[in-house]
């Protein structure tokens, strides 16, 4: 028979393993409900590639206007994941190209073969990606979900939140997002993301309903800190002529 202190342990440990359960479940279920409200899971399986117009102001803390980009993007899907970004710079066309092994960059008609250089292009390309496949990638494997309740955003909106880390969640340097949910809608409002040892809040300001999937067509990343106040403008990102292959 096992004594008391055991016993306690045992008890302690099942009602935290419970509520993990429980917070799992509830994360999974608020993430199914977003995919639908996004388009569905089926339709966003259907997609061979897509691609559209992204255009980008970054901005000092002063708000002065850091640099400005056009930039045309596309991914492909089927048969295997493919990027391309094109814009123009200095009246010179940039190029970066991963063709599923390797990662490809022109300025002109100038081949960049530097190897460190590469590996920014292609941590780029996979940013550009990551923030576009939301939600309907948050329950793929590798993700620790944590459901938080409602959070009240900056300005007064409830919203509720699930706590996403992508990776080992032992890792120290891991990147960690916060999604913020309408909780009629279920669409994604906003998402918080700790990257690189700072804070970032990004909004949904207006949605692309042109295709199947529900597309951002305006977002302002705000600066913040890791309680989530603003701290300064970074970002306004508008998004235009979204195509969809099947």
């Amino acid at each position: 028979m096992l004594d008391f202190p055991n016993l306690k342990l045992l008890i302690v440990l099942f009602f935290v393993f419970s509520c993990s359960s429980s917070q799992d479940k509830k994360a999974i279920a608020l993430i199914e409900k977003s995919i639908e409200a996004h388009g569905g899971q089926e339709s966003w399986g259907n997609i061979r590639n897509f691609s559209f117009e992204k255009e980008t102001r970054l901005y000092l803390e002063n708000g002065e206007i850091e640099t400005h980009t056009v930039q045309q993007q596309e991914f492909r899907f089927k048969p295997y994941f493919e990027a391309k970004m094109t814009w123009e710079k200095d009246s010179i066309i940039h190029k970066v190209i991963f063709d599923g092994l390797k990662t490809q960059y022109w300025m002109g008609k100038n081949e960049i073969q530097n190897e460190g250089f590469l590996q920014a292009k292609k941590k780029d390309l996979d940013a550009a990606y990551y923030v576009l496949t939301k939600p309907f990638d948050l329950l793929d494997e590798g993700k620790t979900l944590l459901h938080e309740g409602i959070t009240k955003l900056q300005d007064g909106r409830e919203m509720e939140t699930v706590r996403v880390i992508d990776g080992d969640p032992k890792d120290p340097n891991i990147d960690i997002w916060w999604y913020y949910f309408h909780p009629e809608t279920y669409r994604i409002v906003a998402y918080r993301a700790k990257t690189s040892g700072h804070y970032s809040q990004v909004y949904n300001l207006d949605w692309d309903t042109s295709t199947e999937i529900l597309f951002p067509s305006s977002r302002e990343s705000f600066r913040v800190d890791s309680l989530g106040n603003h701290l300064y403008l970074r970002a306004t990102y508008a998004y235009r002529k979204y195509s969809i292959i099947n």
